[in-house]
């Protein structure tokens, strides 16, 4: 039952939430590329769809985990393999994760939950006690109310603006994509977040005019690499946003789409060498992760995505690159950066665990690392 007010991964958490939890349900690399090694971590509640770096612990990350509106927040080991729930909640359908501080982190929930937040919900969560989490009375708060919401408004992914004020974005804004819907769906950028919240430009988008949402990190240069669905097809396209003249927003003729024709787009990231890997799927609709490398000139060029590594999942819904500083070449060594993908099994229940894949150890290839500008 697909519900066009929910994102990506809620549209399919919410198809399942009749259903009860699977039990031992995990999903599985079916092939990565040379160089390269694989792992898992079990979860102890399905995926929920969303994970999120943590600025303060390279080792480890954010997920939410549960269904349909039962979720909780945990914080992975990505070597200890360990789970803690920080944040039970419970939320209804979290789907965007933006970590700012080793004890604040802006969450985007969807649904409401018994006991829980509202719908369409900006959180912000702060362990105020440092005991580790955010279940202590008054811990998670509404950070600001959503704008632009129309007949509905629906959060996705969240991330937090790097060093450098990329995109002439102030760092440590937080930037949300929506995913309303009808050529409704935005780039919000959330400036101050911790000590004036207000969104930039005020009442306005960063960016909109699509129809759902397909992740976007940025590249080393600060420019803006978005995914998104198109269409009753939910056809996956790639956009570069650039900011040529260091505005508040992305005018005409700032945005050009790099790739189009995918089959499906969930999530997206970008690694320090300026390779784009997306969680989507190959022409058979074999659940990949796919990459390209962003174009010299991404308002003018555009680019083929091709298969990077492909799963026995029947849809990936999520991925991450922790940390995305450290370099993601093949063979790049122990102190490379670890790719996080997860979703949905073939049977198409939550899956129980997270794939990992890092490159092997050994003398690191040729990078061609850019610092942002």
């Amino acid at each position: 039952m697909i519900q066009a007010r929910f994102p990506v991964a809620t549209i399919l958490c919410a198809a399942l939430a009749a259903a009860p939890a699977a039990r031992g349900q995990t999903i599985h690399f079916t092939s990565v590329p040379d160089g390269y090694t694989t792992g898992s971590i079990a979860l102890p509640r399905p995926f929920g769809g969303a994970l999120g770096r943590n600025p303060a612990d390279e080792t480890s990350i954010y997920a939410s985990i549960g269904v349909f509106g039962d979720m909780n927040l945990a914080r992975i080991g990505l070597k200890s393999h360990s789970v803690r729930i920080v944040a039970a909640g419970p939320f209804g359908a979290l789907a965007g994760i933006a970590a700012l501080s080793a004890n604040q982190i802006v969450l985007i929930d969807n649904a409401s939950a018994p006991g829980g937040p509202p719908d369409d919900t900006i959180l912000l969560a702060t362990d105020a006690n440092g005991d580790g989490d955010f279940n202590d009375g008054g811990e998670i708060v509404e950070l600001i109310a959503p704008i632009l919401t129309g007949a509905s408004w629906t959060g996705a992914q969240a991330r937090v603006a790097p060093p450098g004020n990329p995109s002439k974005i102030p760092s440590g804004s937080v930037l949300i994509q929506t995913a309303d819907g009808s050529g409704g769906a935005e780039i919000l950028v959330l400036a101050n977040p911790l000590t004036a919240p207000a969104f930039r430009p005020p009442g306005s988008a960063y960016f909109t005019g699509f129809d759902y949402n397909g992740g976007f990190d940025f590249d080393s240069r600060g420019r803006l690499i978005m995914g998104t669905l198109e269409g009753t097809g939910f056809t996956g396209q790639v956009f570069a946003l650039v900011n040529t003249n260091a505005d508040e927003d992305i005018d005409p003729g700032e945005s050009n789409r790099v790739a189009a024709g995918e089959n499906g787009m969930a999530d997206l990231v970008v690694d320090a060498e300026d390779d784009v890997f997306f969680a989507g799927a190959d022409s058979s609709f074999v659940a990949s992760v796919r990459t390209f490398d962003v174009p010299d000139d991404p308002l003018t060029q555009t680019a083929d995505p091709v298969n990077f590594a492909t799963t026995d999942a029947g849809f990936l819904s999520a991925i991450l690159l922790s940390p995305r500083t450290r370099p993601f070449e093949p063979r790049s060594g122990p102190n490379s950066a670890a790719l996080i993908v997860s979703g949905w099994t073939a049977g198409f229940e939550p899956a129980r665990n997270l794939l990992i894949l890092r490159p092997e150890g050994g003398p690191a290839a040729a990078s061609h690392w850019r610092r942002y500008e």
